[in-house]
C-alpha cells in the first residue's frame, strides 16, 4: 500500500508550528493531542524544515528537574528560545508514492513514533501512526 492510500483511509492530523515560533508553543501543541509524539516544522509553504520528537522537547523541559504541579508550570518552565533552535532537520519522510512497507524498517531503526508523509514538493499532507500500521497487521 502507497502512504497517501493510507492517509486517504486513516487520516491524522500532524502536530505543526513554524520555526519562529516558541518553543512552548510546540510544548503546548503536542500537550494538546495527546496522542502525537512529534511536532513538525513547516515554512511558510507547508514544507517541512525540521522536527521535535516528544523526547527531545521532555529533556528540554525537564533539563531543570524539579516538582511541577500543573501543566501551565511545565509549560512556563521551558526554555526560552524559538523552535528552530531546538528542532532536529534530518526528518524521515515518505512520498505519498511511496510503498509503506519499503520505508517501514528504517522509521523502526530509528523509533520514530509517527512517520510524515509528504508530496512531490515536500509539503506534509499527514502522519501515518506506527502505531496504527501494527493495529491494522494484528486486525487482519
Amino acid at each position: 500500500m502507497k502512504a497517501g492510500n493510507w492517509l486517504e483511509a486513516h487520516p491524522r492530523r500532524a502536530v505543526t508550528v513554524a520555526a519562529d515560533d516558541p518553543l512552548s508553543m510546540a510544548a503546548q501543541a503536542l500537550l494538546d493531542e495527546p496522542e502525537s509524539r512529534d511536532v513538525y516544522v513547516l515554512d511558510d509553504d507547508g514544507r517541512v524544515r525540521g522536527h521535535l520528537g516528544f523526547r527531545r522537547l521532555a529533556g528540554i523541559l525537564l533539563a531543570h528537574l524539579r516538582p511541577t504541579h500543573s501543566r501551565r508550570q511545565l509549560i512556563e518552565r521551558i526554555t526560552p528560545g524559538t523552535v528552530d533552535e531546538y528542532m532536529d532537520e534530518r526528518v524521515l519522510c515518505v512520498r505519498h508514492d511511496e510503498r509503506i512497507s519499503d520505508v517501514f524498517h528504517q522509521h523502526m531503526e530509528r523509533r520514530v513514533e509517527d512517520i510524515a508523509v509528504i508530496d512531490d514538493d515536500g509539503r506534509l499532507l499527514g502522519v501515518i501512526r506506527v502505531r496504527d500500521l501494527l493495529k491494522a497487521a494484528l486486525d487482519g
